[in-house]
């Protein structure tokens, strides 16, 4: 069994290297040659939106995969903030710089409710409690058509960079090298070696002086911000929000998302953001079947692949000592 654990720690291991910060930045700079080079609207903004997409698993691993928090209601973050940013743009007339900092800064608040709350609740509790936040608030949308626009949304507030593509893919781009590193930083330092050791013995981690409360609260905290920062680009990039933003797609996207690139490792959820956004467009024509789709491939890799495809190639090598 020690054997099977090293084997799966060892891609994992090359991530936790220093090395991961320039390997990053340079896929990062290869990115900004996509415009010159690709000249297809829809390709971009595909990539752009998964660029969107890496904050939001990136972040939710920090939760999930170093803390071992389960939330099913992420989306609570994700499309609150973006509802909230949007709100503010069409009713108020706000710049939308205050819009974008006033929906993240709610994520932040929300995160520090939303953990206080829960942090009590263990496993399937805590799964439950954050699956019903979203639904609530879904509820009250529905309710109110005048305000909130009920179930079609809202639209026809501002647009990131006045709609324009290009723009708008360079801004994306920033903003999420700029959020993956500064995770990458959490995750690679104390923080999460503290996050990981509350995961693995919480008991333990009290006994050492750990204050498990403390820890488990910053958890909330950052990956709720990030993910409202990634929910009021992407409401201000469409340009249009609705209750769907808030749905159960939304809240178990980033789970799929973790756990097929590789939980706790953070450049996995990075992969598994981008395998999980282009196999979306594959799958628009079996819009009830996605979610059985990706429950059905996590359960596979979970069974067969648990370090996720950031493990793939351990087992390559264990493959071919097999073989010889």
């Amino acid at each position: 069994m020690s054997a099977r654990i090293g084997i799966l720690q060892a891609p994992l291991n090359f991530f936790r290297k220093k090395t991961i910060y320039p390997i990053v930045l340079l896929l990062f700079m290869l990115e900004l040659l996509f415009p010159i080079f690709i000249s297809n609207y829809w390709t971009l903004r595909i990539i752009m939106f998964a660029n969107l997409f890496v904050i939001y698993a990136t972040s939710f691993d920090l939760l999930a995969g170093y803390t071992g928090l389960i939330s099913f209601g992420h989306s609570l973050f994700f499309g609150g903030a973006g509802y909230l940013a949007g709100l503010l743009s069409l009713s108020f007339g706000l710049p939308l710089t205050v819009c974008i900092i006033t929906g993240c800064l709610f994520a932040l608040i929300v995160g520090l409710l939303l953990g206080y709350i829960c942090l009590r609740l263990k496993g399937p509790y805590l799964a439950v409690v954050t699956l019903i936040c979203p639904l609530v608030v879904i509820t009250i949308l529905y309710a109110s058509p005048t305000i909130l626009g009920g179930e079609n949304g809202i639209a026809g507030f501002a647009q990131l960079a006045g709609g324009s593509l290009i723009k708008q893919f360079y801004i994306v781009l920033a903003l999420t090298m700029v959020s993956l590193l500064i995770i990458l930083v959490l995750a690679r330092g104390n923080l999460g070696l503290i996050l990981k050791t509350i995961r693995e013995d919480e008991l333990g981690a009290e006994a050492a002086g750990i204050n498990t409360t403390k820890y488990k609260l910053i958890a909330f905290i950052v990956s709720g911000f990030f993910s409202g920062v990634s929910g009021t680009f992407y409401a201000h990039i469409m340009g249009s929000i609705g209750p769907t933003m808030l749905s159960l797609q939304y809240g178990m996207s980033p789970i799929f998302m973790i756990y097929l690139g590789g939980a706790s490792s953070i450049i996995g959820p990075a992969i598994g953001a981008y395998v999980i956004t282009f196999l979306d467009l594959y799958l628009l024509a079996f819009p009830y079947m996605r979610i059985i789709i990706y429950a059905a491939i996590i359960i596979i890799f979970l069974r067969f692949l648990p370090g996720g495809l950031m493990a793939v190639p351990s087992e390559i090598g264990r493959l071919k000592r097999w073989l010889s």
